[in-house]
């Protein structure tokens, strides 16, 4: 017998997650990422609308876990940890994703005390060579290093079916657009690199928890087959993945050029997620960085208006054709080649509608 989903507007729920930006501040100023082409105004989610947001998500079964994350540091919001309470109060579960900078300090110290479904660290810079990228402040390598590693073991120990993703950037596909705007973007770029960073970093891990050699062996065997041309996940430990983050362009943000408008292709936005801003927009995916897919605002209307209205009806049905509708989506699929225009789509269909699901059942992660 057939499982009837159930419907919130247009949407089928529940959704994987829902993503909820509580600012777009943030104290790094990485090069790799959009932040410098961002044309939104900075600010922080009224404490009052983050609660509303949550109740209504949980009351209605709307997604699996809220992920605190856009743009910026959801830690630098000056009642993080009001909301968070609110959220546990709820029962629902929290992701959270975090550059790591303030996990050594009092933010650490105090997330101690709170139950996590998952915690995401964009570590993306492995090592003190490519950690200038992340125009840090005074925070130093070391400093960032052993703040993240003390944190994590701290928290493991009290935490230990919260699930831990290092994220790691891949920049085995160089932006040349990116590059010329803000000169060389260069992590991990090969295989080599890869395994060799992976070893390190779990070496690391293994030595904190003191993990048995043979369950080492194990997870080094995994690591000895990744390759640096895609993305990967790997378990190194029971709740304890690496990733590797391939390098974006995020939507074509550092483009010049002009870019022909997708003619088919596939997002997950809508699909499995969508985003709400800090200034209470919603947007139909975190890739969305500016805001520009905009479909509603919750300072004006309730999050179920948003989601039935009539565009969201277009865009949803559209994507299910693999059609994309909204201006944007149409060139965030785009290309600036004749021939990636009429592979891309295709690519994208494949890859995101039979491949990563796929994917996701397999390492039990969103």
């Amino acid at each position: 017998m057939a499982t009837i989903k159930q419907r919130f507007g247009h949407i089928e729920i529940p959704l994987q997650r829902v993503h909820m930006e509580l600012t777009n501040v943030c104290d790094f100023n990485c090069v790799f990422c959009p932040k410098s082409e961002m044309k939104r105004k900075y600010g922080y989610m009224d404490t009052v609308m983050a609660k509303k947001i949550i109740d209504e998500l949980r009351e209605n079964n709307i997604c699996e876990k809220v992920t605190l994350h856009v743009m910026g540091e959801p830690t630098l919001h000056p009642d993080f940890f009001e909301i968070l309470s609110h959220a546990q109060d709820k029962g629902l579960k929290v992701g959270l994703t975090t550059n790591g900078g303030g996990l050594g300090g009092k933010t650490g110290k105090r997330l101690l005390d709170y139950d996590l479904h998952q915690v995401d660290i964009s570590l993306q810079t492995p090592d003190e060579r490519s950690f200038v990228l992340r125009k840090a402040g005074k925070l130093t390598f070391e400093e960032y290093l052993n703040g993240i590693l003390q944190f994590f073991s701290s928290y493991h120990e009290r935490h230990k079916e919260t699930i831990f993703k290092f994220r790691f950037l891949n920049t085995r596909f160089r932006k040349k657009n990116m590059e010329k705007r803000i000169g060389p973007i260069k992590v991990i770029s090969s295989a080599g690199e890869l395994r060799d960073t992976f070893r390190y970093w779990a070496g690391r891990i293994y030595d904190m928890l003191g993990v048995e050699r043979d369950k080492r062996d194990e997870a080094m065997k995994r690591i000895e087959k990744l390759v640096s041309y895609k993305w990967n996940v790997v378990e190194i430990y029971p709740n304890v993945f690496f990733e590797t983050y391939m390098l974006e362009d995020w939507g074509h943000a550092f483009d010049d050029e002009s870019v022909r408008d997708a003619w088919a292709g596939y997002c997950f936005g809508m699909r499995d997620h969508f985003a709400v801003l800090h200034n209470g927009d919603v947007a139909l995916c975190c890739v969305d960085f500016d805001g520009r897919t905009k479909i509603g605002n919750l300072h004006e209307s309730s999050l179920k208006e948003v989601l039935s209205s009539d565009e969201v009806g277009r865009i949803v049905e559209g994507f299910k054709r693999f059609k994309p509708v909204h201006p944007y989506c149409k060139r965030c699929l785009g290309s600036k080649s004749r021939t990636s225009w009429i592979l891309k789509p295709i690519v994208s269909v494949l890859a995101l509608k039979t491949l990563k699901p796929f994917f996701y059942s397999k390492t039990k992660l969103y």
